[in-house]
């Protein structure tokens, strides 16, 4: 992801790549070829990303890193002032997820998940319609996987159209919501989706397609374009955007814990044969 986002910020026009930084030699020469080629000179390749954070010229970050070092470089990256793009799951441990929120807060950084899909069309569209009450009183999702669409996915865009509600509780594949239920199925399909079961339609929706199909009459689906390097660029506009005016971004660092640690619990509640019912403390203010 880290090429992929250097390719997708380029393209977004406005970003300026200044430095490429990894461990690896081998990686950050191919960083800074693959810069020069999209058409950046004198970009600098570091080792150290502490040296990245100390460079006063340096406004954002993007973080590409293996999940366990995605918490302390975010929220090294907001005290050193940097606004931050994270890739997801932004986290491995759940209480790391909240410490994010908070450091982003705290130092009144632009914090964008890598939640690409939240950029897409057709699921701001998706969003749109359950707002909308065009499906009727919604009381059941349903999560169906395939080979690029797992429950992280599936998940986000539940917590999006619903204005990122948190479970109550979880037991092992269901979710449990005020109001409604989501389960997520074990079996793979050869395309995977998100349907939000209403009393007047149900809605599917994915990385292709987003389709209603009303209790009467035919089937409607919504057009346009929704590939992977689309969603990647929009993204980083957006993200760009928000730099620029200081809004919150559509894949705000607190979107992406609330998904990260709701999949966490599930996992937790599957391992260990039990239902997780709890209070969660989900208001993180500074």
């Amino acid at each position: 992801m880290g090429s992929r986002n250097l390719e997708y910020a380029a393209r977004a026009s406005g970003f300026r790549i200044a430095a490429v930084c990894d461990l690896c030699a081998l990686a950050r020469e191919s960083a800074q070829a693959q810069a020069r080629r999209l058409g950046f000179i004198g970009v600098i390749a570091r080792r150290d990303f502490q040296e990245v954070l100390a460079d006063p010229s340096v406004d954002a970050v993007c973080i590409a890193t293996p999940d366990h070092w995605r918490p302390y470089i975010t929220v090294e990256a907001c005290k050193a002032g940097k606004d931050v793009y994270v890739e997801k799951p932004a986290f491995l441990y759940i209480d790391e997820g909240p410490k994010m929120v908070e450091a982003a807060r705290k130092y009144r950084r632009v914090v964008q998940s890598g939640v690409t899909e939240r950029s897409g069309v057709f699921f701001r569209k998706a969003r749109e319609i359950v707002k909308s009450g065009g499906l009727g009183e919604i009381a059941f999702c349903r999560i169906v996987p395939s080979g690029d669409w797992d429950l992280w996915r599936g998940l986000d865009i539940v917590h999006f159209a619903f204005d990122e509600a948190m479970p109550t509780s979880i037991a092992a594949q269901t979710f449990h919501y005020p109001g409604f239920i989501v389960s997520y199925e074990s079996r793979s399909h050869t395309t995977g989706a998100t349907f939000f079961h209403g009393t007047n339609a149900t809605m599917m929706v994915n990385r292709g397609r987003c389709d209603s199909f009303p209790q009467s009459g035919d089937p409607q689906a919504v057009d346009g374009h929704c590939s992977a390097r689309h969603l990647g660029v929009a993204h980083w506009k957006n993200f760009l955007e928000c730099i620029e005016t200081r809004a919150k971004p559509i894949a705000d660092i607190e979107a992406c814990v609330r998904t990260a640690a709701a999949c966490g619990l599930a996992q937790l509640a599957r391992r260990h044969h039990a239902i997780l019912d709890w209070k969660l403390p989900w208001k993180l203010e500074v």
